[in-house]
């Protein structure tokens, strides 16, 4: 028995426990380790977006591993969070910025789109944070792209279907045809609405809906004959109707009318 104690504590004797070293400092580190009987190992470095630049991510034993006196001990010290320089994107097409942000560890945010005489269309005028900013590793990017110059829509109300169409294509624009509507205000097959209105600012190759006018919605002119004079005026207003009186036309019959100058039933 007390040989096979002798060995047991021999044995035990040879070996020590790793000690926390988690969230210490590198010095801090090596002073532990050196306080165990152990010697310090490589030192690592390595990106934490948890742990504070300078001290311990890891260590290799881990924390209260047994090892033999004077093994040593590797230690992964953080630099902090991983950060990458935001790239020039100016004058890139959307989808090469998008492209370039991914390869430099970083994303596409927002993207706002906005006239500008100078970039093309689909092109890169800014990015926010600008160029050569520090930021973490798979942050969002926001993006200004062009939408190119500004075109003025022209007012066609009032044309025809292929004069409107003629001068807004030509002006770069796309147009669509809206369903015809009731218009009393423009004869039929003119143009009676469009959208966006004119003097509106837009993007070349935007579309333009127009709505062409089916002219004025025909009424049936009511039969007023034998009425009284304020009945029949009532009657033929309610209708949509100017009446215009002729008391000449009134005759023998005094206080009603005699005759109308449009029939009734006729439109």
């Amino acid at each position: 028995l007390g040989l096979g104690a002798g060995v047991w504590y021999i044995n035990s004797g040879q070996f020590t426990k790793v000690p926390l070293l988690l969230a210490k400092t590198e010095a801090q580190a090596r002073t532990r380790i050196e306080h165990a009987g152990l010697d310090v190992g490589q030192i690592k470095h390595a990106y934490s977006d948890t742990v504070k630049r300078g001290t311990v991510i890891s260590s290799d034993p881990a924390p209260g591993a047994r090892i033999r006196d004077n093994d040593s001990v590797t230690l992964t010290i953080s630099n902090g969070p991983e950060t990458v320089k935001v790239p020039d994107l100016t004058g890139l097409a959307l989808f090469k910025a998008r492209e370039v942000l991914k390869g430099d560890g970083l994303a596409a945010g927002m993207v706002t789109r906005e006239f500008s005489q100078d970039v093309p269309k689909g092109f890169v005028i800014s990015s926010d944070p600008g160029a050569g900013t520090e930021r973490h590793a798979g942050s969002a990017i926001a993006l200004t792209v062009s939408k190119g110059s500004p075109v003025e829509v022209a007012d066609v109300t009032g044309a025809s279907v292929a004069d409107a169409t003629s001068e807004l294509e030509q002006a770069g624009l796309k147009v669509k045809i809206a369903t015809q509507q009731v218009n009393s205000e423009f004869d039929q097959g003119q143009i009676a609405q469009q959208s966006p209105k004119a003097g509106s600012q837009v993007a070349g190759g935007d579309t333009v809906t127009l709505t062409v006018s089916k002219g004025p919605e025909m009424v049936s002119v009511p039969d007023v004959v034998g009425a009284t004079v304020d009945d029949a005026k009532k009657t033929l207003e309610d209708a949509g109707f100017q009446v215009n009186e002729d008391r000449g036309l009134l005759g023998l019959f005094g206080d009603h009318v005699k005759s109308q100058s449009v029939e009734g039933g006729k439109t």
